[in-house]
């Protein structure tokens, strides 16, 4: 897709660790995870030992100082249930050596789905968002040391086989969030932080595509035009078969999901 002066395509996809049924390798079930009241499930018994990584889950997250900070899921043995957990390693310069791997928390990703994204925020901090039971849990990096915020529910849950979440960076600095939706009234919704102090505001439907039958993956492309306004397309979740929306106005309403036609 050509790249005209003044806007900006992000073909934006979330790293998916290939959908793998989870088998615990002792015998017997596996006791539930514990779920907080935040709305993600985690594992207090698991004493923090990255194990074994899960193939094809590392996420490379770039910092505007040229840094690379990088996340996996890793397996642990001592955990009580089968579900991978997040870990996180980070540059102390560009280009330099890699720390050590650090768990982020107790937090439990999966299980079918198992999304991780993240970017850097406004004030230099990096936001993190992994799946889990059918919805997506968001933790943020803490000033000077290092540790993470308790994982809290973000309240975006796409259908099954409909995708992860998408995050994009607009011009004026504002992070947005997007994923497929399974309410009734919205084909797909957006949240979008301005700032970090403003914090995330809540989802905003981004309307209905007008066939009753057609359901949506997570945007294929994040297009910000001259004007500020955003262009988002997207693929029908099991066929090639594309439709496109864009905003009326900067951080406005959206206007109705067009068919794409070949």
């Amino acid at each position: 897709m050509g790249h005209g002066p003044g806007r900006r395509a992000w073909v934006v996809s979330a790293v998916v660790v290939a959908a793998l049924a989870c088998t615990a390798t002792t015998a017997g079930a596996a006791p539930a995870p514990v779920t907080t009241a935040a709305g993600c499930a985690s594992d207090p018994a698991a004493q923090g030992r990255a194990s074994r990584a899960s193939a094809d889950s590392r996420v490379s997250v770039p910092r505007a100082d040229g840094r690379v900070d990088e996340f996996q899921l890793f397996y642990d043995d001592t955990a009580t249930s089968p579900l991978p957990f997040l870990w996180h390693r980070s540059q102390d310069e560009p280009g330099g050596p890699y720390g050590d791997w650090e768990r982020v928390s107790a937090a439990t990703v999966g299980p079918k789905s198992y999304y991780v994204t993240a970017a850097e925020n406004g004030d230099g901090r990096i936001e993190v968002f992994f799946s889990t039971y059918g919805t997506f849990c968001h933790t943020v990096e803490q000033p000077g040391d290092g540790t993470w915020t308790a994982p809290e529910g973000f309240g975006l849950s796409p259908a099954p086989y409909h995708g992860g979440l998408v995050l994009f960076r607009e011009r004026d600095g504002s992070l947005d969030a997007f994923a497929s939706s399974r309410l009734d009234d919205r084909s797909m919704e957006v949240r979008t932080q301005r700032t970090p102090a403003d914090g995330w505001g809540p989802a905003q439907s981004m309307g209905r595509v007008p066939d009753p039958n057609v359901g949506l993956s997570q945007p294929g492309t994040i297009t910000e035009l001259p004007d500020g306004r955003l262009s988002v397309t997207a693929r029908e979740w099991n066929r090639d078969r594309f439709w496109r929306t864009v905003r009326l106005a900067p951080h406005g309403a959206w206007g109705p999901w067009q068919l794409i036609t070949p």
